[in-house]
């Protein structure tokens, strides 16, 4: 298949990890914005693409839609609880929006399809890229087809989010040692400090 030829590269570097946050039914979910941003590093919960080169306000998702769990009054906490919320670019959330298989808020996949938390290592396994940062599904995974199609992964927004990325992230290692005194240098480090600013880069973990 088409897939096995193309140069894979990991999905992303890193699995959000989430801080656990007692449920409190007197917060309302939009004001763990400043806390998802934090967790989730800046990025998309289900493409990776960093809110700073996006350049739009990013979404606060229900994994489990409220249009599944508020027909059980043992599920109506999901609308406010920490664990139940994704950030989310708005192209994601817009493609997820309220996309459930199941009738029950506690199944997420139905014959061979489905989502897949992407605060879990399992995420991970369903999607890699090639070398211009286009995210595939992983060959003979229903699943992975599934959130493919579902989320619009095809769209070249996404690609482009990444390469704009690895772009800065090259610049930065061309800017390592430099002298400053060369002409180049000095327009790497110009170019740099410009791409810093306008993609808002500064919370960038250093691993990245």
């Amino acid at each position: 298949m088409e897939n096995l030829r193309v140069k894979q590269s990991t999905f992303r570097k890193k699995c959000p990890i989430k801080r656990v946050l007692t449920y409190n039914p007197e917060v309302n979910y939009k004001s763990y914005r400043k806390h998802l941003k934090e967790d989730f590093e800046g990025r998309c919960g289900y493409c990776n693409s960093y809110h700073g080169i996006v350049k739009k306000d990013y979404h606060i998702d229900h994994f489990v839609p409220r249009k599944v769990f508020e027909k059980f009054p043992t599920h109506l906490h999901l609308d406010n609880d920490y664990g139940n919320l994704i950030y989310s670019c708005p192209s994601c959330n817009r493609s997820k929006s309220s996309k459930w298989l199941s009738e029950d808020p506690d199944i997420a996949i139905v014959n061979g399809a489905g989502f897949v938390n992407p605060c879990t290592e399992e995420y991970d396994k369903l999607f890699f890229r090639d070398e211009n940062g286009a995210i595939y599904p992983v060959e003979n995974n229903t699943v992975a087809e599934y959130i493919h199609q579902e989320l619009s992964f095809s769209l070249t927004r996404h690609q482009i989010a990444w390469k704009i990325e690895s772009l800065i992230d090259l610049v930065e290692k061309s800017n390592s040692g430099s002298q400053n005194n060369d002409p180049k240098d000095i327009l790497v480090i110009e170019l740099l400090a410009y791409l810093r600013k306008h993609f808002e880069m500064e919370i960038i973990p250093n691993d990245n």
